[in-house]
């Protein structure tokens, strides 16, 4: 069962220590897409106020005394910039985001680590239900609903201003949430 506390937990080990981003955020609107604007541009707030992580590459910009780590998204660019994928590959993607290069094979001790970080992973996803759908940015899903997201070998569409950046959305009937990893050069 999810609670804040293994909430916490499965963020930190996942995300902690990492450029990345990771929120939940009410669903207040019809069309999801809004909701997840809301998040992205910090104007939306986690109701059960449980924890995140908001942690992107250091920037020039410091009059900002908190950063918001999306570019400015119309709603309408999410439909040519997200693909839909299934809970294996949401799953996948949310252990390889804190990996270089957005794979698994990148992260030390991936192996003796493994099974926690989809344990947390799982955790993660089982906040939103099993009903959730989830959608990400990687090229890899244009196409293919269930593509290996653990060593994606692919291209990213940037919803940042950073080199690059690869996250998960998802989208439940309550709330959504938005898990991202930025790198910069």
């Amino acid at each position: 069962m999810i609670d804040s506390t293994s909430w916490r937990s499965a963020l930190l080990e996942l995300f902690g220590g990492a450029f990345a981003f990771a929120a939940a955020g009410p669903r207040r609107h019809e069309d999801w897409r809004r909701d997840v604007q809301a998040v992205m541009a910090l104007e939306a707030s986690d109701l059960r106020k449980w924890e995140c992580i908001n942690c992107p590459p250091p920037t020039s910009n410091v009059e900002k005394t908190e950063i918001k780590p999306f570019a400015d998204l119309c709603v309408e660019e999410f439909d040519s910039l997200l693909y839909g994928v299934g809970r294996r590959s949401a799953t996948q993607l949310l252990v390889a985001l804190q990996g270089l290069h957005y794979q698994a094979a990148n992260i030390p001790d991936f192996e003796a680590r493994k099974e926690q970080l989809f344990k947390c992973a799982e955790l993660i996803l089982s906040r939103f239900g099993q009903e959730a759908t989830y959608y990400t940015n990687a090229a890899e899903a244009r196409g293919n609903f269930d593509p290996d997201l653990l060593n994606p070998d692919t291209e990213w569409n940037r919803l940042s201003d950073f080199t690059t950046d690869c996250g998960l959305i998802i989208v439940a009937d309550s709330e959504v949430g938005v898990f991202w990893a930025f790198d910069e050069d």
